[in-house]
């Protein structure tokens, strides 16, 4: 076989692909914005865009056909720079700037360097991230089609930059700063959950009436309301309405299926 320069590439699989890619860039540029001083608020909001694009490139690859082994491993390093370094990026920024009294250079965390104890959560939480997307990558077909385990980077970074905005949007920024001193442990929160074994249920079309327009409500709401830059604390609700309903509930309820279905 000939040694080829560049190995060729099917038309169908460069759609999704761009579209991971540009998620990709969005990461990159929340980076930016919180490690440069620049505007931390859009640093939050490239990240829910990232989060839009994340959903898309999976529909494209799948109406195109275009899904592949490649497609799956870039997927993983976008969501790894978007959902892991972005937001840890954005929390260790913010917190210093907004709540300097608990964060700030002179601030202590049980007698430690606030600022030390801040860089070791957001690297914990980058850290997990990875974790979690090369367990998910490893474990998926083994836990089916209809649950994740564990809290899905994707949905983490959404709600961690939903709640940053959200606070903004509702003047928690001006009457309640303070609120920002709880963000780096939410990060750290949601970095055991990526890696907890609890059962969450997929983001599927349901085929009760009910339930189906409320899941295609909620989408189209998410849909308009980030690129419009506006009711992130709908958004955020959203979110958490749904980790409330599938972690205490629905999730179990689709594991005990499963493993009477596949038992050990």
């Amino acid at each position: 076989m000939p040694l080829r320069l560049f190995d060729p590439v099917p038309l169908r699989t460069l759609p999704p692909n761009v579209i991971t890619a540009s998620a990709m860039a969005f990461g990159l540029a929340s980076v930016y914005q919180s490690l440069s001083g620049g505007d931390l608020q859009l640093a939050a909001w490239f990240v829910l865009l990232s989060v839009l694009l994340d959903k898309l490139d999976g529909s494209v690859a799948r109406a195109l056909k275009g899904s592949s082994d490649f497609g799956i491993q870039f997927d993983s390093f976008s969501d790894a720079t978007a959902f892991g370094i972005a937001p840890a990026a954005l929390i260790f920024a913010s917190a210093r700037s907004l709540a300097p009294a608990a964060w700030g250079p002179q601030a202590t965390v049980a007698g430690l360097s606030a600022t030390g104890v801040l860089a070791g959560i957001c690297l914990v939480y980058a850290v997990m991230t990875a974790v979690r997307l090369a367990r998910f990558n490893v474990t998926t077909a083994a836990i089916g089609p209809y649950l994740f385990l564990g809290l899905p980077s994707t949905l983490s970074g959404a709600m961690v930059c939903s709640a940053f905005l959200a606070a903004h949007e509702l003047g928690w920024n001006q009457s309640m700063p303070l609120v920002f001193a709880w963000f780096p442990w939410l990060l750290l929160v949601n970095a055991a959950l990526m890696v907890c074994n609890l059962p969450l249920p997929k983001f599927k079309v349901s085929q009760h009436p009910a339930l189906k327009a409320f899941q295609l409500t909620s989408a189209v709401a998410v849909y308009l309301l980030i690129p419009l830059r506006t009711g992130f604390a709908v958004v955020l609700l959203l979110l958490l309405g749904y980790l409330a309903v599938g972690f205490a509930w629905l999730g179990p309820r689709l594991w005990r299926d499963h493993q009477a279905a596949h038992p050990a």
